[in-house]
């Protein structure tokens, strides 16, 4: 199908703009954006992440970790945002300036497997935590996983609109109970004295460049989606202020919390650390709320990526926003229930290698190329910088070498560069 027969048969409301730019009609406050974009990386997985962190390193040590990762990570959520602001697309549509139309849709796919993944890893996590401490919990984990995830999928159903309101509700939320958290570890033991003095096990420590991998690895996917939140911001100014302070938030005041916990009571389970330092009920609650937030996000921009996908097929502009999230939430908690997860879970980490290259390849098409593959099938020049700088930065997190995911950013910026300067004549010359 065309692009032009696309939009026409996708009115944008009820297929929350996949097809088309958000119209300025559509676009909303930096305040909106804000809780949109914070609730989205408020989430469980950056607690664990501190904790993990902060059990095998000294507290400086950590915390310059946080701040190198997540600086990394800001700057892509923050650059892919102004691209998706000025675009008005989503991550999906706006990777085919560098990929192609029918090459994007590789990249697509993997945030749809991504995505229906994470969903049905949290929701048969969060159905455990409830049959352990509710014994008297009727309904089996399956059952339950398969209730939470359908939960999550009601605001993602409802589109950007949804997730706001379900942000406005979880945001602060999350962010008391945080606050709870650090409050009350400073009051047990012997406080926050026994995190300056924290030495870890000199057999199981971790080297700069294992945290600060770990770190990008646990949510460069979540930076990756940012464009499909930015894309309805009214100004540059919003977007910058929206995503660094957003993503401070929930990026690094959470990992913080988990390190100081895990150095408190000397645990790099961050359920188990709160549980013996008395904070069990208290991290029950805010891991539900963290989980509405982010999992509506997953559920949403996998939507969107699948639109990208069917864009390619007779289906492009016929169904809409609202039945592919419910599909892709049925897929989740099917994976939850039957035990697949465990099988998928690896093939989901391999491929994590590749995400950081990906936002350098939508940058450098936008910034220094300047010439959109979005007309072409299938860039070949992006494939072979892509697969180079996924293999870079496995190197050199093997080598310990540096933050590998910015040394496998840099490095596909670069290349994609030169190679598409050299070869975009040809390339272009095949659409």
């Amino acid at each position: 199908m065309s692009g032009e027969a696309t939009k026409a048969a996708a009115p944008g409301g009820e297929y929350e703009y996949a097809f088309e730019a958000v119209p300025d009609s559509e676009r909303t406050s930096g305040l909106s954006l804000f809780m949109v974009l914070a609730g989205y990386p408020i989430a469980v997985s950056n607690f664990v992440t501190g904790a993990a962190i902060g059990f095998r390193m000294t507290f400086i040590d950590a915390v310059i970790a946080m701040l190198t990762a997540d600086a990394f990570l800001i700057f892509i959520a923050v650059s892919t945002g102004l691209i998706a602001f000025k675009t008005g697309l989503s991550t999906s549509f706006l990777s085919r300036i560098a990929f192609g139309r029918r090459g994007s849709t590789i990249f697509s796919l993997l945030l749809v497997l991504s995505s229906a993944v994470w969903v049905g890893i949290n929701g048969d996590t969060f159905a455990s935590m409830v049959a352990v401490n509710f014994p008297w919990w009727p309904l089996p984990t399956a059952a339950t996983s398969a209730a939470i995830i359908l939960l999550w999928s009601i605001s993602a159903m409802r589109g950007y609109r949804g997730l706001e309101i379900v942000s406005w509700i979880g945001v602060p939320i999350a962010t008391a109970m945080a606050v709870i958290c650090f409050v009350m570890v400073g009051m047990s033991n012997n406080g926050y004295g026994a995190v300056l003095a924290y030495a870890p096990d000199p057999a199981n420590t971790m080297s700069f460049t294992e945290a600060s991998a770990s770190i990008v690895g646990s949510w460069v996917f979540g930076c990756l989606i940012t464009p499909d939140a930015a894309r309805f911001a009214r100004s540059r100014k919003g977007v910058v202020g929206a995503g660094t302070s957003a993503s401070f938030l929930g990026l690094f005041c959470l990992q913080f919390v988990g390190c100081v916990v895990a150095q408190i009571a000397v645990d790099p389970d961050f359920s188990a650390a709160t549980a013996a330092l008395g904070l069990g009920g208290v991290v029950l609650v805010c891991t539900f709320v963290c989980l509405c937030t982010t999992q509506d996000n997953n559920i949403y921009g996998a939507g969107l990526a699948m639109q990208n996908i069917l864009a390619e097929t007779p289906l492009a502009g016929k169904v809409r926003h609202c039945w592919i999230a419910l599909s892709i939430t049925v897929a989740a908690a099917i994976f939850a229930a039957c035990g697949a997860l465990s099988f998928l879970l690896p093939v989901i980490q391999f491929l994590s290698v590749l995400l950081a290259p990906v936002p350098a390849l939508i940058i450098a098409e936008y910034c220094f190329v300047k010439n959109s593959k979005a007309g072409i099938g299938f860039n070949p020049v992006a494939l072979v910088c892509w697969l180079a700088g996924g293999a870079v930065g496995q190197l050199c997190l093997m080598a310990n070498f540096f933050v590998s995911p910015v040394v496998a950013f840099a490095f596909t910026l670069v290349l994609y560069t030169v190679l598409s300067k050299a070869f975009d004549k040809r390339v272009l010359a095949g659409r």
